[in-house]
């Protein structure tokens, strides 16, 4: 899956794919350079293989891309960022979006369209002027023209920003939202603190309350499912396998099911546990969700 991400210079494209794919907080991003040319980050997500190309926005890169369209071809998804704190650039982006699109077009595509109304944010702007901004922005023609799925984006609201995303990378795949959709229900009913996530440290869905991240989970975590999935696949040879970590007031279990999936459950002594039987059946149905990834990454 390729997914094209595009605005004008100093929009925020690098930073909305720092502080969801790329691990950082929102403080981390703030020194970020311009992007030079453009990147391709490359993940899976689910099973999912995901081409993201960060294309930088500046004047003489815009026209590049527009001289050698073939290298904005076979774009599944156009992510459009349009900077709310500079209206006065709207028209311009208004004109760069539409000669991306044709270019992806007369390039044998048809990318399924997404809008950030980006910098959706009071930390550095007024908010009445925001919302004007806003209104401004949604009167764009190519906003009125192709009606995008758009989102109210701001890095500083990372955990919303980083749903956002997940939604956008599964959302062709209906199977895997419903799994998702199901996991998401069952955890707001358990008591213990749980967050699932492929191996790879992505994030599915958590309980946590307050816990803010990117799609990545912090390193030490990270660390801790690579340590796992290393002893799962090595020393105990077997596609799925349980771990623990235990001190004198809290335990981390993990749970990893088919070599693809992983269930962390953290547990506080103060804190009331969930009876064996609930996570039994939570984890009964991980696995079930552990085999629809491995049918995916096989389609993929």
């Amino acid at each position: 899956m390729k997914i094209s991400l595009v605005g004008l210079s100093g929009c925020g494209k690098t930073s909305i794919y720092s502080t969801t794919l790329g691990g950082m907080s929102p403080l981390e991003v703030k020194d970020l350079g311009p992007t030079v040319m453009y990147e391709v980050k490359s993940h899976n997500y689910l099973g999912i293989q995901i081409s993201l190309w960060d294309f930088g926005g500046q004047a003489e890169y815009r026209q590049s891309y527009l001289e050698t369209p073939k290298i904005l071809a076979n774009t599944s998804i156009l992510i459009f960022v349009l900077d709310l704190h500079h209206p006065n650039q709207f028209e311009l982006a208004n004109s760069y979006f539409t000669d991306v699109y044709t270019a992806i077009k007369e390039q044998g595509g048809d990318p399924r369209i997404t809008l950030f109304y980006h910098k959706y944010d009071t930390e550095e702007y007024d908010k009445t002027l925001l919302e004007e901004n806003l209104q401004k922005a949604k009167q764009l023609p190519f906003i009125i023209r192709h009606t995008p799925k758009e989102y109210l984006t701001s890095v500083y609201r990372q955990e919303e920003l980083s749903e956002f995303v997940k939604q956008i990378l599964i959302a062709d795949f209906d199977d895997l939202k419903r799994s998702v959709e199901g996991a998401k229900d069952h955890l707001a009913k358990l008591k213990s603190k749980i967050i699932v996530s492929d191996v790879n440290g992505n994030v599915i869905t958590h309980n946590i309350e307050g816990f803010a991240s990117g799609i990545q989970l912090r390193e030490d975590l990270r660390e801790y499912i690579f340590a796992c999935n290393v002893l799962r696949e090595n020393f105990l040879a077997s596609e799925s396998a349980s771990f623990s970590a235990t001190s004198e007031k809290k335990k981390l279990a993990a749970h990893i099911f088919n070599y693809v999936l992983t269930v962390l459950i953290m547990i506080d002594e103060d804190q009331e546990a969930d009876s064996p039987d609930k996570i039994s059946e939570l984890l009964k149905e991980m696995e079930i969700f552990a085999d629809l990834l491995i049918e995916i990454s096989h389609e993929e």
